[in-house]
């Protein structure tokens, strides 16, 4: 039987999926399973890695109930989030949790303060999570091996091969010896770097017969899940922008080349397809921003969150631009882009005593539209070019928001078939088993449009909130550090 599918796994900050896509990308059926989250102290969140294949298993095997033929499987796509870490030993076990939180920040400063401020974007990943474990897990540290990304780290577990993308490593010359030096750590002992449409292994039989597919399936290198989610929205060619509003708010805008005062703009650039970069601005927890208002204003455990977004939304609808006055700052984890202010945080400005809730949650989502613009601005600023914006994300199916978003941008917007991230992963791997000359190909083939919204006549009025919005952000956070300094 000629095997017409392609399994993706991709691992979000909510939730793990597996989308199946048949040979002209599309979704045949898909399954997501949260994961377990454990909190051993206030501000700490970690994970057990290897659950995360249980999920896997549990997964297909509800994809095989649900009447999806896995013989007809013809290789595993992989994305995962980025910036975590996972630290094997020599025989491949786990030697601590996956932190979640930011346990490893003073372990990133210090090795920002070693090696220069400008390695500070490269600090928060892989090498100050394992700068962490020197300093604070020495014996498990004496025994790490393998350092590995999430993705990476199930290709591992898939395959028993070792390899990682260049959109992983951000260096374009490799891992950074200098870095790695500083952390004590080999450098030529950490994963290979090969194309994100490389095949990194095959699946191996005992893993196979766990989950229940045949053995020596083809598993691709794939890449995070920025990487895949701008591959799945086609936003792969100079001049094309994919906006995530997930949990993390991110703006990558793709060039030829990455401008040369990118990362003192706080822009990280990255290599990303040959003679292609991917120029990235993040916000902390932005995506997340309307999440969390929601449960301030209506706290109640008996509210699911997709019932609650939905009463706050309509309730919102009615709700004119500028929120009756009210700013929301939209920053519960700090600033990174387009400014590095770690100790920013959220607030709301200008209530009055008949401000609703309902001006409250219309006043995140705006917080949140003008925070992306100021990432935008900033790319715009630096000489990138963002000719074409596609949203991702499941900010994306708020019909709101995204009408705030393209006011306040000003810009229209694209809206591709949801799963980008899963998409992009197995666009890697279908232009890797040859179904595509590459990942373009791929997209011109499989990415499809849902819908196109353009700027309304309230983009006046968005102007002034617009600027507003800056000049209160810059205020507060002004005001906030003096205050921190007088303590």
């Amino acid at each position: 039987m000629s095997r017409s599918l392609i399994l993706s796994i991709d691992a979000g900050s909510s939730f793990l999926k597996t989308v199946v896509f048949d040979r002209e990308g599309k979704i045949v059926a898909r399954e997501r399973a949260p994961y377990e989250t454990r909190h051993p102290a206030p501000g700490l969140a970690e994970q057990d890695p290897d659950s995360w294949l249980d999920l896997v298993a549990v997964s297909v095997d509800r994809l095989r109930r649900g009447g999806v033929n896995t013989d007809e499987i013809a290789g595993i796509g992989l994305s995962g989030r980025g910036a975590l870490a996972i630290f094997l030993d020599r025989d491949g076990r786990v030697l601590a949790p996956c932190w979640l939180d930011r346990r490893a920040a003073p372990a990133a400063r210090a090795l920002a303060d070693t090696l220069g401020a400008d390695l500070d974007y490269q600090t928060r990943s892989l090498a100050s999570k394992t700068y962490h474990l020197k300093l604070h897990h020495p014996d498990a540290f004496a025994r790490l091996a393998l350092p590995l990304f999430l993705k990476d780290f199930l290709l591992y577990r898939l395959t028993g091969a070792v390899a990682t993308d260049p959109s992983s490593v951000i260096s374009p010359t490799g891992w950074p010896a200098n870095l790695w030096d500083a952390v004590g750590f080999p450098v030529e002992r950490l994963a290979p770097i090969r194309p994100h449409t490389a095949l990194g292994g095959a699946l191996a039989g005992p893993v196979a017969d766990r989950l229940g597919l045949p053995a020596g399936l083809p598993v691709g290198v794939g890449g995070h899940d920025g990487a895949c989610a701008n591959a799945g929205a086609g936003a792969l060619r100079p001049g094309q922008v994919c906006l995530t509003m997930g949990t993390q708010g991110v703006v990558r805008a793709i060039a030829a080349a990455p401008p040369v005062d990118a990362r003192p703009k706080r822009v990280s650039p990255y290599p990303y397809l040959p003679g292609r970069w991917c120029c990235s601005g993040d916000l902390v927890l932005a995506g997340a921003t309307p999440t969390l208002v929601a449960r301030l204003l209506d706290p109640s455990p008996a509210n699911p969150s997709g019932a609650l977004h939905e009463r706050m939304t309509a309730a919102a609808h009615d709700v004119p631009p500028g929120s009756h006055g009210v700013i929301y700052l939209p920053f519960p984890g700090g600033q990174v882009s387009p400014e590095l202010r770690p100790s920013a945080r959220a607030a709301f400005l200008g209530l009055s005593a008949g401000t609703t809730r309902a001006d409250l949650y219309r006043a995140a989502l705006e917080g949140v539209a003008c925070a992306f613009r100021s990432v935008v601005e900033r790319e715009r600023e630096i000489g990138l070019a963002l000719d074409d914006i596609r949203l991702t994300g499941g900010g994306a199916e708020n019909d709101l928001w995204v009408r705030i978003m393209a006011d306040v941008l000003n810009n229209p917007l694209t809206i591709v078939e949801p799963e980008e991230g899963a998409r992009g992963a197995a666009m890697f791997l279908a232009s890797g088993l040859g179904w595509f000359r590459s990942p373009d190909d791929a997209a011109d083939a499989w990415v499809r449009t849902v819908r196109r919204v353009e700027p309304s006549a309230d983009v006046v009025a968005y102007e002034p909130i617009y600027r507003r919005f800056r000049r209160l952000a810059d205020a507060v956070y002004a005001a906030e550090t003096s205050a921190q300094i007088l303590r």
